[in-house]
């Protein structure tokens, strides 16, 4: 530190040109983190992830056939979490009755079997009530109580309309009217028929819980029902048998969900699932495209950084080559007192180090302060208070900068191997100046 002190001027500005390339990549390579959290963001509002959703190959008798046994054969592949049928209502007539003496009626609603222990770990979220158990319940979709048609109203006038509370000056919807019934205490019955002529197969139903609505999940998290699979099953048996036709022993399914346990399992699951012989369906097919762009963008950035740095290094292999012209004869000093050759060597490579040191550290915490400004200047709504810029910041996919931790741990060991990388060619310079020659220098 008292060499580096001498001369103090060329000192601060070598150490502040370590900084701003610091500074520079630190910077670069956040701007490219933030996109990829953005793009991360983006993509788990469209859907989860780590769900595969799997349809049959085809109609032909040598297809693979998606049933039960094809949904535990998903189950065994190392990185699956669960895996469920989902069963839908093809091919038949579906009419919904509520409130005493079916005074509602729907015409059409989006019914789904879905075994009910695997909702909660498939992301169903819950706006009220709870997830089927042992006892049986159904869930409704967010709005599925306003699809119905109040029976003893006049036409035109028999239906609630949900979005009579969109404000069109603020763009934004006010409290929803109050339905015709509670979705929870009335009476709900499910008619099936195969057709008009045939027996139709109702059912009662108990709701349990409503969704929260999830384009991403499927249309029945907004105005559709999900029943017990065995129970769908049942009904849709019942139904077919009332229209003349046999049932399956081992019946398929139009697909199934299986859930992975990581986002870097999709991509081996879904491949060993095809390999199967079933036709797969995940945002992998989207993400991994945006992920290398991504990246792509973040090498590209951070090569710009690194130039930076580089040209920090070249200042600080300056300095060094300066400090052992000065003190040439210090160094003869040095060796004819007894210093070992490898002493002199470690002293300006530990100089060299310090200044690449003390730069980073600089740098990391100037790139902390500038990437707080750009979060809250690059906002599209600039924060008015402590506590929504406090949101802003530690919301992912809100941030237009991110530093992760590795990120500062690379840029000060980066820093450091810079420095000690350009006083290695003055330090190896230092050593080999004879000693005689050194003491005579001026």
């Amino acid at each position: 530190m008292q060499n580096l002190m001498r001369r103090k001027s060329r000192t601060f500005l070598t150490v502040l040109g370590v900084v701003v390339g610091a500074c520079a990549i630190i910077i670069m390579i956040s701007i490219g983190v933030g996109m990829k959290e953005s793009q991360e963001k983006m993509l788990s509002e469209m859907g989860d992830l780590t769900i595969i959703t799997v349809m049959p190959a085809g109609r032909a008798k040598t297809a693979a056939k998606l049933n039960r046994d094809a949904v535990k054969g998903f189950e065994g592949i190392r990185g699956v979490v669960l895996a469920t049928p989902r069963m839908t209502v093809d091919g038949l007539n579906i009419k919904l009755y509520a409130g005493y003496g079916r005074r509602y009626v729907s015409g059409w609603a989006t019914v789904i079997g879905m075994d009910e222990s695997a909702l909660a770990k498939l992301g169903y979220s819950l706006l009220d009530g709870n997830y089927p158990g042992k006892e049986g319940g159904v869930l409704a979709g967010q709005n599925f109580v306003y699809g119905f048609e109040d029976s003893k109203r006049p036409e035109g006038h028999n239906t609630i309309d949900l979005f009579e509370s969109y404000n069109k000056e603020t763009g934004e919807y006010g409290d929803p009217p109050d339905p015709y019934f509670d979705l929870f205490k009335a009476p709900l019955e499910l008619v099936i028929t195969a057709g008009e002529d045939d027996k139709a197969v109702c059912r009662r139903l108990t709701v349990s819980g409503r969704m929260k609505g999830d384009y991403g999940k499927g249309q029945e998290t907004e105005d559709g029902l999900i029943i017990c699979l065995d129970d769908l099953q049942k009904l849709i048996g019942e139904a077919n048998r009332a229209a003349g036709e046999k049932n399956s022993r081992n019946p398929t399914y139009p697909s199934a969900l299986v859930k992975a346990e990581n986002i870097s399992d999709v991509a081996r699951v879904e491949s060993e699932i095809k390999g199967m012989g079933f036709n797969t369906s995940s945002m992998e097919s989207i993400r991994k495209p945006m992920e290398k762009d991504a990246q792509q963008k973040q090498m590209m950035l951070g090569g710009m950084g690194a130039i930076s740095l580089l040209v920090a290094a070249l200042g600080i292999m300056n300095t060094m080559i300066m400090s052992i012209t000065e003190r040439t004869r210090e160094i003869g000093v040095m060796k004819a007192l007894g210093c070992f050759v490898h002493d002199i060597k470690r002293l300006f490579l530990l100089e060299a180090g310090v200044i690449g040191l003390m730069g980073g550290i600089i740098g990391i915490v100037l790139s902390y302060v500038i990437s707080v400004i750009m979060n809250l200047v690059g906002t599209a709504t600039p924060p008015d208070s402590l506590e929504a810029a406090m949101v802003i910041l530690t919301t992912p996919g809100s941030r237009l900068s991110v530093i992760p931790t590795w990120l500062i741990g690379f840029a000060l060991v980066f820093s450091i191997l810079i420095g000690l990388g350009s006083g290695y060619y003055p330090a190896k310079k230092a050593v080999a100046v004879p000693a005689l020659e050194a003491i005579k220098h001026d």
